[in-house]
């Protein structure tokens, strides 16, 4: 499976990972997460190299792992640094490990190159998140459940640039008649994606009109962002018709940031992450649950969804071709990513190791230096 590698992908929420051993799979790479005593998270390969019984079925003991078969014991960087019964280490002892931070309440791996793991290219495009850390009462915060779909990722990033599958997926929660024929704009701004579109003087969305509370009809707007390969933020809210389609004006409504961050798992399986930023009722935490079960109802209707294309595309007899105007967003989504990927791997270079930059070892061989917690 074809992925982008040097980048960081979201491998857990924060509160899963502690002094318990996690086991996840990132981009087909199986990576046992924990946390050291100083509450760095810390993440290896999942495999003990003596019988590749994985190390998340062993035992944390300080900062080490200790493999539940046959007690080889494996530090934070990957190194072995206990063999019970002799005292020779084997060379070969040894795990790779993987860069892991912790940004936004989530713990993020590098999978790619370890030389190329650094901070500065962690997603940092909502400006929100940092007031909603703060004390400033200007924005409300819940995050979701950690949610597994069975299902490739660039589909669940493709429903992510579909402002048209709302009316149709999510008719009692986030879709309304009065959108389906509501043309959408794609805007594509260096790698990152922008599909747009504005619904004027027509009844609200079911969540929206749950804490809105109009009296009659709206004008909604729905601003999906996609930044490569796999992270989306959708902008959306609703105020009285006429208003202005400014910052401003969307401030004055009812507004939304929904972000979603996607990690492939498998070319079959995602992990899925997701949150929401709010302008109203900022600190009520009913609000906060109520807005969790609605969205809970709005993504599963899109997991039943996107599973079945999922196992739909994988029976040989049928092909689809047809494209239609609101795929806009999809193609270019394709291309870019694809385009990136091609680019990472064509700047790969051999190691002394005989592995290339792009995609290290996938065993063996030891990680340069991690980047600082």
């Amino acid at each position: 499976m074809a992925l982008l590698r040097n980048c960081w992908y979201v491998a857990a929420w924060g509160h899963e990972v502690g002094r318990t051993l996690l086991g996840r799979k990132v981009l087909e790479e199986p990576m046992v997460l924990y946390r050291t005593e100083s509450g760095a998270p810390a993440a290896l390969l999942d495999r003990c190299p003596h019988r590749l019984l994985p190390l998340s079925k062993g035992t944390l003991k300080g900062d080490t792992i200790e493999c539940g078969y046959h007690g080889l014991t494996f530090d934070c960087s990957g190194q072995c640094v206990r063999a019970p019964g002799q005292e020779r280490i084997p060379p070969t002892a040894q795990v790779r490990s993987f860069p892991a931070v912790e940004h936004m309440g989530m713990v993020w791996v590098w999978p790619g190159d370890p030389l190329l793991a650094d901070k500065v290219k962690l997603f940092d495009q909502l400006p929100q998140w940092a007031a909603s850390q703060l004390a400033s009462p200007a924005w409300g915060l819940n995050i979701g459940p950690y949610t597994h779909v069975k299902a490739n990722y660039q589909l669940l990033t493709e429903n992510l640039v579909d402002p048209a599958h709302v009316t149709y997926v999510h008719k009692s929660t986030l879709g309304t008649a009065a959108m389906a024929d509501i043309p959408i704009e794609t805007t594509q701004i260096g790698d990152t994606l922008l599909v747009t579109r504005w619904t004027p003087d027509s009844p609200a969305a079911p969540i929206l009109q749950r804490f809105g509370k109009w009296p009659g009809n709206v004008d909604r707007w729905q601003y999906y962002w996609l930044y490569p390969p796999s992270i989306a933020v959708v902008d959306f809210g609703s105020h009285l018709p006429g208003m202005e389609r400014t910052e401003v004006a969307r401030d004055e409504g009812i507004r939304i940031y929904s972000c979603h961050f996607l990690t492939p798992e498998t070319e079959a399986s995602t992990h899925y992450f997701w949150l929401q930023l709010r302008n109203f009722a900022q600190t009520d935490a009913a609000v906060s649950q109520d807005i969790v079960d609605q969205f809970v109802l709005a993504f599963d209707e899109d997991k039943t969804i996107l599973e079945a294309i999922q196992e739909a595309e994988a029976d040989p007899r049928v092909e689809t071709g047809v494209k239609l105007a609101l795929d806009s967003g999809s193609v270019r989504l394709r291309r870019t990513v694809a385009r990136l990927i091609d680019e990472e791997q064509a700047a790969a270079t051999p190691s002394p190791s005989g592995t290339s930059a792009g995609v290290p070892a996938r065993h063996g061989a030891k990680s340069p230096t991690p980047v600082s917690h």
